[in-house]
């Protein structure tokens, strides 16, 4: 996949034939998303396809589920020729919507548009897709997609359920775990003290953070990844912090994980944060904690390795 950014609009001028372009942000790259370019695909067979997306939202958004790391892998693993992504700036956040067409979807000369039906553009959104109809000759709409009981799949109701702490839910719409990646840093090594030391992350970018709790989780080093469980929050047992942290107990890694760029991955909440009367009764609860983590991932790989 080719990667081209488009910093002003004179880049957008490119020498691509034939080519079938994808439009929207994409936060998420979740499952609603992933069928709107494999319906394109399925209807691009003799042309390149490109996604146009932009490098972050132009509206206010109180954070993101996908970093844009992610979402360019993702992009590749759905069979994407060529990535273009707006690099936002105010010029672009003023700019009509007339103006967006004539110099940057013109530009790139698509002849195929897809895109999903609350697809908006232009300065305030004026632009839809009956407009874009009016200024192309084809324009795919694909309604949005819902689960088995009938509930949109949007990236805002996927950071609504992550909110609520249903990663679960979350990974179902999306497709696959929800991810946090960031660095591995120095904390009040608290879990050393008690025997179950952590692995304190700092986020690489404003992720929508799961409510505070314990869960089932992976971690990703240096491209292995490696059972753990994941408390958020402000560990009130022991010197209660004033605002939540991210602290994950690793299984089986032996090293210094201090200044690794990781990828924390969701798999389903625990219970919540708690303050318990005593060390050791926390102690206690963090031990079942790691049991029922055992269990779970030693039952989902028997059920993945059932054959039919």
């Amino acid at each position: 996949m080719k990667i081209i950014y488009l910093r002003n609009f004179k880049d957008c001028k490119m020498a691509i034939k034939n080519l079938s372009l994808v439009l929207g942000y994409f936060d998420g790259v979740h499952i609603g998303h992933s069928g709107l370019i494999s319906f394109a695909q399925a209807n691009s067979t003799q042309n390149a396809l490109g996604v146009l997306t932009f490098d972050r939202a132009l509206k206010s958004i109180e954070g993101c589920i996908t970093n844009n790391t992610l979402k360019d892998k993702l992009f590749e693993e759905l069979g994407v020729d060529y990535l273009f992504v707006i690099v936002c700036d105010d010029n672009l956040k003023s700019m009509s919507y007339i103006t967006f067409v004539d110099k940057v979807l013109k530009a790139l000369n698509p002849v195929k548009i897809f895109c999903g039906s609350d697809f908006h553009f232009g300065y305030e959104r004026q632009g839809d897709v009956n407009y874009l109809k009016a200024r192309f000759n084809q324009v795919y709409v694909l309604h949005y997609v819902t689960d088995h009981n009938g509930n949109k799949i949007s990236s805002t109701n996927i950071k609504n359920e992550i909110k609520k702490g249903n990663v679960e839910e979350a990974d179902r719409w999306l497709g696959r775990p929800y991810i946090i990646t960031g660095s591995i840093v120095h904390g009040l090594n608290n879990g050393d003290k008690i025997g179950f030391p952590t692995a304190n992350l700092t986020p690489d970018d404003n992720y929508i953070m799961p409510k505070n709790g314990v869960y089932i989780t992976k971690i990703e080093v240096d491209g292995v990844k490696y059972k753990s469980i994941t408390n958020i929050g402000v560990h009130p047992t022991i010197e209660k912090l004033n605002k939540s942290i991210i602290e994950t107990n690793v299984v089986g890694y032996e090293g210094n994980l201090y200044g690794k760029i990781v990828s924390l991955y969701f798999y389903k909440r625990l219970r919540d944060e708690k303050k318990f009367n005593s060390v050791d009764e926390l102690k206690k609860q963090i031990t079942l904690d790691k049991a029922e983590a055992k269990h779970y991932f030693l039952y989902n790989k028997l059920k993945s390795d059932k054959t039919c």
